[in-house]
């Protein structure tokens, strides 16, 4: 089975095939394939065991005006250099698709940065990867921790895809043996050195940025469409949208004397965050009819 990760493949490069000039067909040559846009998400089947396709971010018209993603099924995806090759017929995007495969678009599950809760209501972290089948699209495992910076050092958890119990409400629901997982991968992880004592650096590493933000960010993605739930995957891209609301150095928001940032200044960089964060998110579209619809509404 040739896995791959869900990570390796978002922001890769999405290429259609170019279109066959008089000269190339009558030398019966192929042209060389056209960039179309990039992997946005990953899109799971309703009971989260598949992956049934990617969504493709296509560039701005003009760098203005704004495009849908669009549905691109696993089956009308292959390997390229330098990224993916989608087949670029009809059938092979959006409703098209759907349709040729049976498939209900609104039933599916986009899982980056959700939630991941244990029935019992234990925490465990944010849906950060997973871990699939390239030719059938069989989901092994979902990746989850607290955070990038979390992950990097202390390693995640891996979830088998047959404890996902279900979707609720933005957040992913798993068996509670989950809570009993061991962590693999990361820094910490791999030296056998305490979870503790990783966890607290993690959060010394982040605080110039997550003491202001990560509140924000909830709020910011659960208020859109409460689908990807925390979405720190997301922190870093509306990092420098964020800078330029909050008018913010390089040196990072203004902080008190304990190098805190002071109630006032992190209530007001937060709502800007919180903004940020919403026009990152609002170019995503979605699985459900109704997240679309919040989502478009974010973007405007």
């Amino acid at each position: 089975m040739a896995k791959q990760m869900m990570g390796q493949l978002v922001r890769t490069r999405v290429f259609v095939p170019g279109k066959v000039s008089r000269k190339q067909a009558k030398a019966a040559e192929q042209p060389e394939p056209k960039r179309y846009g990039k992997v946005h998400n990953l899109v799971f089947s309703p009971d989260s065991r598949r992956v049934v396709g990617i969504m493709v971010r296509r560039p701005d018209v003009a760098g203005m005006v704004k495009r849908d993603d669009r549905f691109v099924p696993l089956d009308c995806i292959e390997f390229h250099e330098g990224g993916l090759l989608c087949a670029g017929t009809k059938e092979s995007f959006d409703e098209e698709a759907c349709k040729r495969l049976g498939l209900d678009l609104d039933s599916c599950i986009i899982w980056e940065g959700a939630d991941v809760i244990c029935e019992s209501g234990k925490f465990l972290g944010y849906v950060m990867d997973a871990s699939f089948d390239v030719a059938t699209g069989d989901v092994d495992c979902f990746c989850a921790n607290e955070g990038n910076t979390a992950g990097g050092l202390v390693g995640y958890f891996e979830i088998p895809a047959a404890w996902v119990v279900r979707y609720d409400k933005g957040r992913m629901i798993v068996r509670d043996a989950a809570a009993d997982l061991e962590l693999s991968g990361g820094l910490a992880a791999k030296a056998g050195e305490g979870y503790a004592h990783a966890k607290d650096e993690a959060k010394k590493a982040t605080a110039k940025f997550d003491d202001a933000a990560a509140k924000a960010v909830d709020k910011g993605s659960h208020g859109l469409g409460k689908m990807i739930g925390k979405a720190k995957r997301k922190v870093q891209e509306a990092k420098e949208s964020y800078d330029e609301a909050a008018g913010a150095t390089a040196e990072g928001p203004a902080t008190a004397g304990n190098g805190v940032a002071s109630s006032s200044t992190s209530a007001d960089n937060g709502a800007k965050v919180a903004h940020a964060v919403g026009e990152q998110l609002g170019k995503t579209k979605g699985m459900f009819s109704g997240f679309l619809r919040e989502f478009k509404e974010a973007s405007k």
